[in-house]
């Protein structure tokens, strides 16, 4: 009897801990349910919402500390980004010593023909007067000249073929003045350029453009490169148009792997949307801008166009007055009934 009385006892207690348990739980719901209505809207009853515009009147946005600001003009460049890698100087490099050794031999053949041509002129001018030259001196001299001619032609020839290499090889840009310390060979010979090969896919246009070129591996912008012309000889690998860029050297070894950006050289006009006007709802961007002194209007903002302070738009105007301080406190106002929907489910 009395096992049956403590079992009733512990039951009853069971119950009462329950229930309390359940009345502190709807007590504090309703106690965060009101500090959170007073945080995240605005402490005044007269804000309204009419469809994506925000109502407040001019005293309750000064009490809120809600700041606008005319949107700064700015310009953007569209960019895109190719694979490229620097080429190996190499074949530049011996392309060029033997250039530089055969100009050497000829210019030396050169003079020696020079001196060639003058001696048999004497020796013309002394036979023709029946003085001290004979025959065999004459075609002795003659002769001479002869082999040397042809040696030059020889070494003219195998200059030529130089030449002719690199043109195929490299392109007519590498091609031209090969003999000269500021040309693309000779810089690229002696290591004040890097080459690099990049490609691009069909019908692409990359001569109005301004270039860049970054390791892979990194995330900085890069540095300012030189459109060269298309590539005689296609990127491994990778298909599309392969056309050359070079830049200052980059110290980084034949086969490295870039990232090459190409910006628009015409820029887009349109404004900078500072940070601190953004906000983020329903995964997009939007801004709130002043379209009428107490009315607010959300707009939504493009994210693909970063700029180094901020987005930029090509939908607004430096006309716009946008919200850049209380900007959330609007998003709040806005969907204050869905968030007062959900902590009633």
């Amino acid at each position: 009897m009395n096992l049956r009385w403590k079992s009733v006892l512990i039951a009853v207690q069971a119950l009462l801990i329950v229930g309390l348990v359940w009345t502190l739980a709807l007590y504090g719901r309703d106690e965060f349910q009101a500090d959170g209505d007073g945080d995240d809207a605005l402490a005044t009853p007269a804000a309204r919402v009419v469809g994506n515009r925000v109502l407040i009147p001019a005293e309750a946005q000064r009490a809120a500390g809600i700041a606008v600001e005319s949107a700064p003009t700015a310009e953007y460049r569209a960019a895109q980004r190719f694979f490229g890698a620097v080429a190996d100087p190499r074949s530049l490099v011996d392309a060029r010593q033997r250039y530089l050794n055969l100009s050497s031999q000829m210019a030396a053949v050169e003079a020696a023909l020079t001196q060639r041509r003058a001696e048999l002129a004497r020796i013309q001018g002394l036979y023709n007067e029946g003085r001290n030259a004979t025959t065999r001196e004459l075609e002795a001299a003659q002769a001479t000249l002869t082999v040397d001619e042809q040696r030059l032609l020889a070494l003219q020839t195998e200059r030529r073929g130089i030449v002719e290499a690199l043109r195929v090889t490299w392109g007519e840009a590498f091609a031209a003045q090969p003999g000269d310390t500021g040309g693309l060979l000779g810089q690229a010979a002696a290591r004040a350029i890097d080459v690099v090969q990049f490609v691009v896919p069909p019908g692409f246009d990359p001569r109005d453009v301004h270039w860049r070129v970054a390791p892979v591996a990194t995330g900085t912008t890069g540095v300012a490169a030189h459109l060269i012309g298309r590539s005689p000889q296609a990127l491994a690998g990778v298909p599309g148009e392969t056309w050359l860029l070079t830049l200052p050297p980059s110290g980084q070894p034949a086969g490295s792997r870039v990232r090459v950006s190409a910006d628009s050289s015409r820029p887009l006009t349109g404004v900078r949307v500072p940070p601190a006007a953004v906000v983020r709802f329903g995964g997009k961007a939007w801004v709130y801008v002043r379209v009428a002194p107490e009315q607010f209007e959300r707009q939504p903002l493009a994210t693909d166009r970063p700029l180094a302070d901020g987005l930029f738009s090509d939908t607004l105007t430096p006309q716009s007055q946008l919200v850049v301080s209380g900007a959330q406190l609007l998003l709040s106002e806005e969907f204050k009934f869905q968030i007062k929907n959900e902590n009633s489910d």
